[in-house]
């Protein structure tokens, strides 16, 4: 049976309490169960122990509470964190030892990875073995609230080095539901993860939106997808625009969610809400607010802004008031959970580039139209000057009128108004595929590599 994302929550939040003798000693009351009333009380409790950890742990808040005069103590509810200075991701640039609240040998899974803006900050962030049990916890209960744990078989679509990457943790999660899963690796061929998912025969994919997109463009004309009896697409990685959802909707014959996380906070992290338009997120690990990106203050509910996060609850390296880079609004949920919701996001402040005054071109605005052209498959954007150029990977040749479509197209967008024609290389099928974990990011062509060439 399929479950709602509160039911999974107050799920998770039953069995941590089970698990914590400190809670329960402090609450002897405790039925072994979970509602709104435990789950928020549980929460504020976590953010407590946590103030407490970072303080005690972490060289690097010690620092920020000194600083700012502010002792644990002071931090009673969510609203007293605003009284604590932001987490910035220039902050983590290098080894993060000063953000590490535990020994190094007790470190379960160290993971680096590097932002998609132009200036590449190298971000370490370090996982504990009880972090990486309570992250694969809430994967596989997150999944239940779209899927069934009884006929369903999952392909995951998501890097896999060395058999030890996100695909392989993914996988392991959902079993732990007692779900079936095939690791695939989305840097793998077309043709080898095609024949994957029949051979095993998946009914839902979880992964990168690229590669799911690639796929499909690359076996419509081989084979009839809607034969496959796919019930879900779960995709993740990026922007899902308009087109590609239509795509991929009327393709498969099935519906497509969309997933929203970040290393930072734990990857699982967000489902689309179908009837909200937005996303729940894991609230029991995490606290939500959304600042003014210029100003830091807090806006009101329903105003789009950044997205700043607290772990709680995390073990090995937890972040207070981390800024995500992501525009969005945080509003109560709409569909009687009683939750929030992360509003669409709208973009991200990396990866965007100020062509002037007036005009600010990001991928999420590009990929609407880019993705309307349906011989696209891939592209890959730059700045020359005051002129953007788009290297767009074709999956069939056209003879140049996907070029033309694209140009009149981006040209009718109400914000290229005043702006001068962008310039449009055409790319053979197959040409940006080695590049796919790379997220989308806008950078001067001076400053790239220019990855489109063999």
């Amino acid at each position: 049976m399929i479950i709602t994302f509160e039911q999974g929550l107050y799920e998770i939040c039953a069995r941590r309490i089970g698990q914590d003798g400190e809670y329960q000693r402090l609450h002897p009351d405790w039925n072994g169960g979970a509602d709104e009333r435990i789950f928020r009380e549980y929460r504020k409790y976590q953010l407590q122990r946590t103030i407490r950890h970072v303080y005690e742990n972490s060289s690097f808040y010690r620092k920020q509470f000194e600083q700012s005069g502010i002792v644990p103590d002071e931090i009673r509810e969510f609203r007293d964190l605003e009284k604590l200075p932001f987490t910035f991701p220039d902050d983590l640039r290098g080894s993060g030892y000063g953000f590490l609240c535990i020994s190094q040998r007790n470190v379960e899974r160290p993971v680096t990875f590097y932002s998609s803006g132009t200036t590449g900050i190298r971000k370490r962030i370090y996982f504990s073995k009880a972090d990486v049990r309570n992250i694969m916890d809430f994967i596989g209960t997150a999944m239940n609230t779209i899927a069934d744990t009884k006929d369903t078989r999952i392909l995951s679509l998501l890097t896999n080095s060395e058999g030890r990457g996100a695909s392989e943790l993914f996988a392991k999660s959902v079993r732990l539901r007692g779900m079936d899963a095939v690791v695939g690796d989305m840097a793998a061929p077309t043709e080898e993860l095609f024949s994957l998912s029949i051979s095993n025969r998946c009914n839902v994919w979880f992964g990168d939106i690229t590669t799911m997109y690639r796929i499909a463009k690359e076996m419509e004309d081989k084979t009839d997808l809607k034969s496959l009896g796919m019930k879900l697409l779960y995709v993740t990685m990026g922007h899902i625009s308009k087109p590609v959802r239509t795509y991929l909707e009327r393709v498969f014959a099935c519906k497509v969610i969309a997933h929203y996380g970040l290393t930072e906070v734990g990857w699982g992290f967000a489902i689309e809400c179908q009837e909200c338009g937005g996303y729940h997120y894991n609230e029991m690990d995490v606290y939500a607010e959304v600042v003014d990106p210029k100003t830091g203050n807090r806006v009101k509910e329903g105003t789009v802004g950044e997205l700043t996060y607290t772990a709680i609850g995390r073990e090995a390296m937890p972040l207070i008031r981390y800024r995500s880079g992501d525009l969005a609004y945080l509003r109560d949920s709409g569909c009687g959970q009683r939750l929030q919701v992360i509003g669409p996001i709208v973009r991200r402040l990396e990866g965007a580039y100020q062509m002037d005054e007036t005009h600010l071109v990001y991928p999420a605005m590009l990929e609407e139209v880019i993705y309307s052209v349906d011989e696209i498959a891939d592209y890959r954007p730059y700045i020359d000057g005051n002129q953007l150029v788009l290297y767009v990977e074709l999956c069939r040749e056209d003879g140049g009128s996907a070029r033309s479509r694209l140009m009149e197209r981006l040209e009718g967008l109400s914000e290229w108004k005043g702006m001068e024609r962008p310039r449009i290389e055409l790319l053979p099928s197959g040409t940006l595929r080695k590049f796919c974990f790379e997220k989308k990011h806008i950078q001067e062509i001076g400053k790239a590599a220019e990855i489109w060439q063999e």
